[in-house]
């Protein structure tokens, strides 16, 4: 099953879902399709995808003003699927965590709303505000209290942020804003920014990360020939970096999940280090640092300078 965010092409699906859920609903629960059109362009209506059909197996719409879920189901042809708890898991990580998050759906004891209270509840939705109507099914207002998880920068927590950042117009690195606390330019060229990191993720002396001048979101996109003088660099730096630092290994980490432009973090490998048989964990605490001082830092990229104008 694939979460994606839907688009206009799902539009028709979407349309015979809200046909298929509406007998269980005493108050409309149809959207225009201006307000779908709307809901589409500002990513706020995720849809789960059957891989091997293409066919859409449920939505969940978003409200970023109003921190809630607006909107949930499921084709009855996938239930008992978990089609509706990867919808709302994905949903609630762009929403924000840090308040009160809101849905509306139905009161407790009413049968067909049971399985939708039960994976509002699973999912720490606990206060109830009951709605009253004259007719069934009776309503309620769920709400998820605040709490203070740590959401990260990957797009898998502001996704429209991030994804605005991937035009090269609104990129922070195309823009010249600054560098964030700690990273130090250790050479820039036409081709490439070469960077230190302090403390540095995971732990590891030296791990540094390697950006192309020109703007590229997805590697597979970028030039053959520029890619090719990219990762030329890239080995020129791993091998400055392999002698000054006497790592055993170098891992080449390519993510930008957290910064669109795209970029390689190069991650100095150690009989000592804390991932023995594992990958680098980069969200790994960085204190303590694991340079003796921040003078020893310095001496690294001095090193790491002289090392590369060879």
């Amino acid at each position: 099953m694939l979460i994606r965010w839907a688009g206009e092409n799902d539009l028709l699906s979407w349309n015979a879902l809200e046909q298929e859920v509406a007998p269980l609903f005493i108050i409309p629960c149809e959207i225009d399709i201006a307000n779908k059109k709307d809901m589409i362009n500002n990513h706020e209506i995720l849809t789960a995808i059957d891989y091997m059909s293409g066919a859409n197996m449920g939505f969940i719409g978003i409200s970023y003003i109003k921190n809630q879920i607006t909107w949930l189901a499921v084709f009855e042809k996938y239930y008992r699927r978990g089609v509706g708890e990867r919808l709302l898991k994905t949903a609630l990580r762009q929403l924000n965590t840090n308040e009160e998050i809101f849905v509306n759906t139905f009161r407790t004891g009413y049968a067909p709303g049971i399985p939708a209270q039960a994976l509002y509840r699973k999912y720490g939705f606990t206060i109830e505000e009951p709605h009253e109507y004259q007719n069934e099914p009776p309503t309620c207002r769920l709400i998820r209290p605040a709490d203070n998880e740590k959401q990260g920068k990957s797009f898998h927590y502001r996704y429209r942020k991030f994804i605005k950042e991937a035009q090269e117009e609104f990129c922070p690195v195309c823009n010249n804003e600054p560098a964030p606390d700690g990273q130090n330019d250790i050479e820039v060229s036409d081709l490439v920014w070469i960077c230190g990191e302090y403390p540095g993720q995971g732990q590891l002396f030296g791990k540094m990360y390697v950006m192309p001048r020109k703007h590229v979101f997805h590697f597979e996109d970028m030039p053959e020939d520029d890619a090719s003088e990219f990762i030329k660099e890239v080995q020129r730096v791993g091998r400055a970096l392999r002698k000054v630092t006497g790592a055993e290994k170098i891992n080449y980490e390519m993510h930008s999940n957290t910064g669109a432009h795209l970029h390689i973090h190069l991650c100095p490998r150690y009989l000592d280090d804390d991932f023995p048989g594992l990958a680098i964990d980069l969200s790994h605490p960085s204190d303590p640092p694991p340079y003796e001082s921040y003078d020893e830092y310095l001496w690294f990229i001095e090193q790491m300078e002289k090392e590369l104008t060879k």
